[in-house]
């Protein structure tokens, strides 16, 4: 009976967790719609919500797999703008190879991060933090401090429907993987408690390197699509996507601390209250420092809301 009991608790705990951030996007949406007269629906407002949200959105699931493993990557946004800039100096040379070497880049950054944090024993934080540094001011140097257009052959055609298409295929792949395959459970595992995933035969190091690869290739992929929408690459593209990831994933119901809590479904529902909550700012008319003050606040908000649960469940 009290087996029964516990399981039904749980999964009213499970569903509360993923129904709550659904219910609050609603009001979100009802609120700015409202406080906008109307002008949140509107056609144009919701084509710049999908521009907003689609490289959030890819940012996102794939910060899922590090953050799972209760690390962060906090190089994902740098990461972004550099891979833009890399595929704009590519595509001068062979428009064709602009995408791949956006890929590669992005995954070698990745994989340098693990690296440092597999390895050389430093703590994935600081190695995140210095690797956005780095990549920070060689993406100025790179661009000049400006922005440096693209090729016009790599604007010659509508890529709306190829920019469609490849979320897509990214989507259903990195969510199978993830939810599919055994790799989620061991990178759930790993948040848990490494010592306890290892000896239970879980190749933690491996783990570590993939989680931080992944995001690596979607800071390649996000960096590639952005450049093809802005026609530029620009010291500041993509950089505000470490924060928004981090409080889209905390706002979908996942703990900072990574864990069983992890799940696709935080990073789409985390992502589009993001998304339409730096949209309802704008409409407001509300400032950069406004909006820079606004994000500051909510992310020490969500991150207290996170370890406040994670302590409750654990008491619990």
């Amino acid at each position: 009976m009290d087996i029964k009991k516990g399981r039904i608790q749980s999964l009213f705990q499970y569903n509360k967790s993923k129904i709550a951030p659904l219910l609050g996007l609603v009001l979100l949406v009802v609120f700015f719609a409202i406080t906008s007269k109307g002008k949140l629906l509107e056609a144009s407002s919701i084509e710049n919500i999908y521009n907003q949200g689609f490289p959030l959105l890819i940012t996102s699931l794939a910060f899922v797999y590090v953050m799972a493993t209760g690390n962060l990557d906090f190089s994902i946004g740098a990461n972004v703008g550099f891979c833009a800039t890399i595929a704009c100096y590519v595509a001068f040379f062979n428009t064709k190879l602009a995408f791949p070497a956006a890929l590669l880049t992005g995954a070698l950054v990745g994989l340098i991060n693990s690296l440092m944090y597999v390895f050389l024993k430093i703590p994935s934080f600081i190695a995140c933090l210095c690797m956005m540094f780095i990549l920070t001011a060689a993406n100025q140097t790179l661009t000049g401090g400006g922005s440096k257009m693209v090729p016009v052959e790599l604007l010659q055609n509508d890529y709306s429907i190829v920019r469609l298409v490849l979320l897509l295929i990214y989507i259903i792949i990195i969510v199978i993987i993830f939810h599919k395959t055994k790799v989620g459970k061991q990178l759930e595992a790993l948040g848990i408690s490494v010592e306890a995933s290892i000896q239970t035969g879980v190749n933690a190091k491996l783990l570590f390197i993939v989680s931080y690869v992944v995001t690596g290739v979607a800071a390649g992929l996000a960096g590639y699509l952005m450049l093809l929408r802005v026609g530029a690459a620009s010291p500041t593209l993509g950089s505000s996507l470490t924060i928004d990831s981090i409080i889209a994933l905390v706002l979908g119901g996942m703990s900072i601390l990574g864990g069983a809590s992890s799940s696709m479904i935080c990073a789409v529902t985390g992502s589009l209250i993001t998304t339409v909550l730096n949209s309802g700012i704008v409409l407001a008319g509300m400032g950069g420092d406004a909006q820079q003050l606004i994000k500051g606040a909510l992310f020490i908000i969500v991150v207290s809301i996170s370890t406040l649960r994670e302590s409750s469940s654990k008491n619990f």
